[in-house]
């Protein structure tokens, strides 16, 4: 059984951006898999304090995985379309083919079709129009978890909105002192914001631009070395680790979290973005066939892995015989079975993934030929990388 996949033939792809997103999907599944604890009798709910949910919790990273690679891949993708006369044009309307179908099919199925609890008028248009985080932000927590998990898509395409006039207008140089001074920016006003308790600062677009802007200074810049990398992996893996150890509840919205372990996602993840683009076992890892399976359909299962996790721990519950039940009463371990019925929510979303893939999603994404990214000849030779 082989380890690796062969490389695309699709020219300057990196195949290990694909196992990055695997990486950061699967985090963010195991993360929402301990909310609903082990669903077996005679099993008790595992404490925050129990080495694995603080560990599983601390999952919420892979959202600013996801903010990095995204930052990383849309300037890249911004620079080679330089010259192009429908440079807005063909930008937009491949990002809209890529989100909007499957994001409205599945908001449609939560604010109207599966019995879900009940949107206000004002927390429905904020899906439809991508702004849920400012509503989530100042109005607090919303019906459904389900539908909360699409603030991130919201800040990204906030993000789009205003990232590719200045990737335009500004050269690279110029560029690269922007994204440094966002990263400063975004974390400072995060202290700011949360010295004045100001509600839900970490569903603020001007407050997560730390993440997405380091990912498009690597895209600006050439490759840092893999000490680099490896350095700001440790570094922000080993914060992450204290900030979980040393918070009350390793969530992002209290203010230690904000303050050090954010930060500490970023560098993490920055790391990884520069380790698995040299040659090497993080390469490789991320070069696994299954870890790239999990990040091609990792839009879908974004959207659907927290109706997965419930809807499995519901029926887990339900309906095993009881004679397994007991069985696992008696022999089995918490921590064991919790971390089971996580990578099985994991497998059920990503079938649905791979369903949604290859009925809808690649044949809508078929169409993006008609909408070109031109390269320019000043930028060639510059970042190349697989699109999101």
């Amino acid at each position: 059984m082989t380890f690796r996949i062969s490389p695309s033939p699709e020219p300057g792809r990196i195949d290990a951006l694909d196992g990055v997103r695997g990486l950061a999907i699967a985090a963010v599944v195991m993360m929402h898999g301990v909310f609903f604890g082990v669903p077996l009798p005679g099993h008790p709910v595992l404490s925050p304090d129990e080495p694995w949910p603080r560990l599983a919790l601390l999952g919420f990273a892979g959202v600013d995985l996801f903010f990095v690679l995204s930052g990383f891949l849309i300037t890249g993708i911004l620079v080679r379309s330089r010259g192009s006369e429908l440079y807005f044009r063909n930008f937009y309307v491949r990002r809209a083919r890529r989100i909007f179908p499957l994001y409205y099919v599945v908001l449609g199925l939560l604010l109207f079709g599966l019995g879900r609890p009940a949107a206000g008028g004002l927390e429905t248009v904020s899906y439809l129009t991508y702004w849920q985080n400012y509503h989530h932000a100042f109005a607090g927590p919303h019906a459904d978890p389900a539908r909360v998990v699409t603030w991130s898509l919201a800040i990204e395409e906030q993000f789009y909105l205003v990232w590719p006039a200045i990737v335009l207008w500004l050269p690279n140089a110029t560029l690269r002192r922007v994204c440094v001074a966002t990263v400063v920016g975004a974390i400072a006003l995060r202290w700011l914001l949360v010295g004045l308790e100001v509600p839900g600062t970490h569903f603020l677009l001007p407050c997560r631009l730390d993440a997405l802007a380091a990912g498009a200074w690597l895209a600006l810049s050439p490759l840092p070395g893999r000490l680099v990398g490896w350095s700001c992996a440790a570094i922000g893996a080993g914060g992450l680790l204290a900030c979980g150890l040393g918070s009350v509840v390793p969530i992002p919205e209290l203010p230690l979290m904000q303050r050090f372990a954010l930060p500490a996602a970023t560098l993490l993840s920055f790391g990884v973005l520069v380790v698995v683009r040299h040659p090497g076992i993080a390469q490789r890892v991320c070069e696994h066939r299954w870890l790239r399976s999990l990040g091609r359909y990792s839009y879908c299962i974004y959207l659907v892995h927290f109706l997965v996790v419930e809807w499995l721990a519901l029926r887990t519950y339900d309906s095993l015989p009881r004679g397994v039940q007991r069985w696992l009463a008696a022999h089995g371990s918490t921590t064991v079975l919790l971390v089971a019925f996580s990578l099985v929510c994991l497998l059920v979303a990503w079938a649905i993934g791979w369903v949604s893939w290859h009925l809808c999603e690649s044949r809508v994404l078929a169409w993006k030929r008609h909408f070109p990214t031109a390269e320019s000849p000043r930028s060639k030779g510059e970042v190349r990388s697989t699109e999101p």
